[in-house]
């Protein structure tokens, strides 16, 4: 994980399909190389996804572009927190999703505040900050194109670091367009 995400400028596609199965989201670093791929571990039947039904719990596993694992995404139903855990189990950090769905709280592996993320009114500009108000980056949902706005839902989203930060807060702001795009859809 160390060094994976090491990029002033990260990229997260959505691949476009009109009737996923499974959620997927690429990442990728400025010069469009593919780093990881994080996919859901369970698909939705034809049903779920003609109706746009996501359950209040899912799983994302996280794999560079050679396969090897990286970590995990873990929401339980009813929760507004997802996990994040490395590929033997152990907690990395937490991303707390608030209310408005506008802020997200970026938590340590002891649950203390690592970061926060506050978006504008379009939920489409959020900027990152750390516990003492230090920026740390700026998350961005962009243009997928003409045909992806239309005919899916699948989002892009760029990740632009604007401070130092350490590697383990980098990989929850690497997740948390992940993680808002998700909680978007949610009831």
């Amino acid at each position: 994980m160390d060094g994976l995400f090491d990029f002033p400028e990260l990229f997260i596609r959505q691949p476009g399909k009109l009737l996923a199965g499974r959620v997927s989201y690429e990442i990728f670093d400025a010069r469009r190389r593919r780093l990881a791929t994080a996919t859901e571990t369970e698909g939705r039947s034809r049903l779920q996804s003609i109706a746009g039904l996501v359950s209040g719990a899912w799983m994302l596993a996280v794999r560079t572009a050679a396969g090897e694992p990286v970590l995990t995404l873990a929401k339980r139903g009813g929760e507004w927190v997802t996990d994040l855990a490395d590929p033997g189990g152990a907690l990395i950090g937490r991303i707390r999703i608030e209310a408005s769905r506008r802020q997200y709280t970026l938590l340590d592996e002891r649950d203390q505040v690592a970061g926060e993320a506050a978006g504008n009114l379009a939920v489409n500009d959020f900027s990152v900050t750390g516990p003492g108000r230090e920026r740390y980056a700026r998350v961005r949902k962009t243009w997928a194109g003409l045909r992806k706005e239309l005919l899916t839902s699948s989002d892009h989203y760029t990740v632009t670091f604007t401070g130092p930060v350490s590697p383990r807060v980098r990989t929850l702001i690497v997740m948390l367009p992940i993680v808002l795009d998700l909680a978007r859809h949610e009831a």
